[in-house]
C-alpha cells in the first residue's frame, strides 16, 4: 500500500539537475523517437520531475506560455442556432487505483463532486491499470523498471456505480499491457460484464478497425482512444492496443485516419478522442504534441481528452474544437508530486441543430465549465486512509473551527494550497479569462460548527 521512493536516486537527480540546469528545468524537445523505459538519463529526469520538482515552464523560446494564456475558451452557440437535441459530457483524468486508493479507503471518493461529474449523459475517464484477479493488486515495481498497475473489481464497481457513475472508460494507456494479453482480456471482460462503454484495447483486428459510437438523445458520438507508448513492453499482436506514437517527432497517424473515416461511415455526429501522450510531471505540452493535436482536429476530431502527464496541462479552442492536453491525475497517488494534487473535471454540452443558411444539421460544443478538484489522501493514525475528491475551493477556504479542520491535510499540504490555486491554476493552467469558466459554488453549512458560511466565489 505504501508508495515507495528511492532516497539515493532522489539525491542523484538533485545533483544532476545542478550540473545540467537547462536539461532538468525546461522541457526538452524530442529529437526523434520517444524513449524513457530504456534510457537511464531520461529515468533520472523522471525522478527529478516526480520526486523533486515538477516542470512549470514551457520549452525555451517556444512562445507556448503566451499562446495558452491568450486562449479564448468560450464555446457558444450562434444566435440563430436552432437546437434540436443535446447531450452532456463530463470528463475526468487518469484512474490509477493503486497504493492507498483501495476500496476500503474510498467510501466517499466521489461524494463531493458527484453532482457535477456524474450528472452527464456520458461520463469519461481513463482506466490506467488492468483489472485482473490473477495478478497482484496495486503498484508492483522492480527498481529501475516501470511499475505494473493492477486494481480490483471492487474499485471498478466504485467507478461504475451500476451505471450511475463513469460509463465510458478509455483503456489505451502505457499500463494497459502490464500483465500481458491475459490482463488485457480480463480487463475487457470486467468492463463488458458491467455494460461499460470502452475503447482503446481490443481482442482482434476486426475490433481494432471498428469504432465505438454511442447514441444519446439522437446524437451519435464516436469515442476513440489511443496511447503513445507501452512502457517498453513489447507485444507481437499490434491489433490488441491502439498505439500511436504521438510523442515521436513524426508519428504515424494512419490508424487515427482510418478511425475517423469509419466514424463517418457509422454516421457519427461528433468525434471524441482520448489520447494518452506527453511527458510526465510537466505542466506544458511540448511543441510537437501541440502540432499533432492540431493535425488530429484537422483530420476531423472535435474533442481531444489528453492524459498521462500526472499533472494538468492547458486547454485550447482550436478551430472550434476542444483540446484538453492533460486532465492530470484523478484517482491516483503521488505524495511527493505537489502539483499532482490539483486536478480538474470539465463538463460541456453537445448541441445538434440547424444553423441559418444550412439545410443540414450540425453539432456544436457549448456551455464549457471547469471544476478544480483537490485529491485528498489523508492518512489516519491506524494507517488507513480517507481518500476523496473535493472541490478545490472547499479545501482552500477550510478554516480551523473549534480546534479542527474539516479536511485532514498535513501542515505542509495546507500551506501549499494558495500556491496551487494562485500560481498553478490561475497563472499556468487557465487562460487569462479562465476564471469565467470555473463553476460557482453556493452557500454551505458545516454541521459540526452550526454556522452557515459562503464558500469562495470563483
Amino acid at each position: 500500500m505504501k508508495y515507495k521512493t528511492s532516497k539515493p536516486i532522489q539525491w542523484l537527480a538533485r545533483a544532476a539537475s545542478v550540473v545540467m540546469w537547462n536539461q532538468f528545468r525546461y522541457p526538452q524537445p524530442v529529437k526523434d523517437v520517444y524513449d524513457v523505459a530504456d534510457n537511464t538519463f531520461e529515468k533520472l529526469k523522471w525522478a527529478y520531475r516526480c520526486w523533486v520538482h515538477q516542470l512549470e515552464r514551457a520549452e525555451k523560446d517556444s512562445g507556448i506560455e503566451d499562446y495558452f494564456s491568450g486562449q479564448k475558451m468560450e464555446f457558444t452557440l450562434p444566435e440563430d442556432f436552432q437546437v434540436q437535441e443535446e447531450v452532456t459530457m463530463s470528463v475526468g483524468g487518469d484512474l490509477m487505483a493503486v497504493d492507498c486508493l483501495t476500496y476500503e479507503n474510498t467510501p466517499h471518493l466521489f461524494d463531493e463532486i458527484a453532482d457535477f461529474y456524474f450528472g452527464a449523459d456520458i461520463t469519461c475517464a481513463n482506466l490506467e491499470s488492468t483489472v485482473f484477479h490473477k495478478a497482484p493488486l496495486g503498484r508492483n515495481q522492480v527498481m529501475g523498471m516501470p511499475a505494473k498497475m493492477n486494481t480490483s473489481e471492487a474499485m471498478l464497481d466504485r467507478f461504475w456505480q451500476e451505471g450511475a457513475g463513469i460509463n465510458y472508460f478509455s483503456t489505451a494507456n502505457n499500463h494497459c499491457f502490464d500483465h500481458g494479453e491475459d490482463g488485457l482480456f480480463a480487463t475487457l471482460d470486467c468492463l463488458e460484464k458491467r455494460g461499460c462503454y470502452h475503447s482503446g484495447t481490443n481482442r482482434n483486428r476486426e475490433e481494432q478497425e471498428d469504432v465505438l459510437v454511442i447514441e444519446k438523445n439522437g446524437i451519435r458520438i464516436a469515442m476513440l482512444s489511443y496511447t503513445f507508448d507501452m512502457n517498453g513492453n513489447h507485444y507481437e499482436n499490434k491489433a490488441l492496443i491502439n498505439e500511436v506514437r504521438f510523442n515521436d517527432r513524426n508519428p504515424d497517424l494512419s490508424l487515427v485516419k482510418r478511425h475517423v473515416k469509419r466514424a463517418g461511415e457509422k454516421k457519427a455526429d461528433i468525434i471524441v478522442a482520448s489520447v494518452h501522450w506527453g511527458w510526465e510531471f510537466e505542466l506544458y505540452p511540448h511543441k510537437n504534441v501541440i502540432e499533432t493535436g492540431h493535425k488530429l482536429v484537422e483530420m476531423g476530431i472535435d474533442v481531444i481528452i489528453g492524459g498521462h502527464p500526472h499533472v494538468c496541462q492547458q486547454m485550447e479552442n482550436y478551430k472550434g474544437s476542444l483540446i484538453l492536453y492533460s486532465m492530470g491525475d484523478f484517482v491516483s497517488y503521488h505524495p511527493l508530486t505537489k502539483d499532482s494534487r490539483l486536478t480538474y473535471v470539465v463538463k460541456f454540452r453537445i448541441a445538434k441543430g440547424i444553423e441559418k443558411g444550412s439545410a443540414a444539421g450540425t453539432c456544436r460544443i457549448h456551455d464549457f465549465q471547469i471544476l478544480p478538484v483537490y485529491i485528498l489522501t489523508e492518512e489516519r493514525a491506524d494507517e488507513s486512509y480517507d481518500c476523496r475528491l473535493v472541490p478545490f475551493e472547499k479545501v482552500l477556504r477550510d478554516t480551523d473551527i473549534d480546534g479542527a479542520f474539516r479536511y485532514g491535510l498535513t501542515q505542509k499540504e495546507r500551506k501549499d494550497l494558495p500556491r496551487l490555486w494562485n500560481k498553478v491554476l490561475m497563472k499556468i493552467l487557465l487562460p487569462s479569462n479562465g476564471k469565467d469558466l470555473l463553476v460557482k459554488t453556493q452557500k454551505e453549512r458545516r454541521p459540526e460548527a452550526g454556522k452557515e458560511r459562503v464558500s469562495y466565489e470563483v
